[in-house]
């Protein structure tokens, strides 16, 4: 999934949100949705194309309205870059091991911001396994790790001063 575009509901509401039960046809109904974008998705294209589609499926009888609330262009990073590089050194000498470069989705709008406006080169580093299950219940992540990833990161700042 990690370089796939997505389409995720997030949330639904509608009906009656108070104490006990009440048996009522719902007025309105919300659903937040987020999508993932990937390379060379433009987020306003996708939130145009996304809302003609809701407009088609919904009855007549219905009101549809998208709302946008954020958004945030695709990044890539250039693994070749000498910043990338030095990242490359310091997991080697902190994890005694090169990274493995995957292309992975995730939300993080300032990463291209910062990439298109400040012309600079990106550098993310992990230090996590795929098991920590990040922003999810029993999110966790060990003191080993920690530790490793702050010793990386000692290193890469080295790295890049050489």
């Amino acid at each position: 999934v990690g370089a796939r575009p997505t389409l995720e509901i997030t949330g639904i509401a509608g009906g009656y949100y108070g104490a006990g039960f009440k048996t009522v046809i719902p007025q309105k109904a919300i659903a937040k949705i987020s999508c993932r974008l990937v390379a060379n998705q433009d987020p306003d294209t996708i939130v145009g194309l996304l809302d003609q589609h809701i407009q088609h499926i919904t009855p007549p009888t219905v009101k549809a309205e998208l709302v946008k609330l954020g958004g945030g262009r695709w990044a890539q990073m250039d693994i070749t870059n000498p910043m990338m590089q030095a990242a490359v050194e310091a997991y080697n000498e902190g994890w005694g091991y090169e990274p493995m470069f995957m292309r992975e989705g995730g939300s993080i709008p300032i990463v291209a911001h910062m990439q298109e406006h400040l012309n600079a080169p990106v550098v993310m580093m992990g230090f996590g396994l795929n098991t920590d299950n990040l922003h999810a219940p029993n999110e966790h992540f060990s003191l080993d790790h920690f530790k490793r990833g702050i010793q990386t990161s000692i290193h890469f700042i080295y790295n890049i001063a050489k």
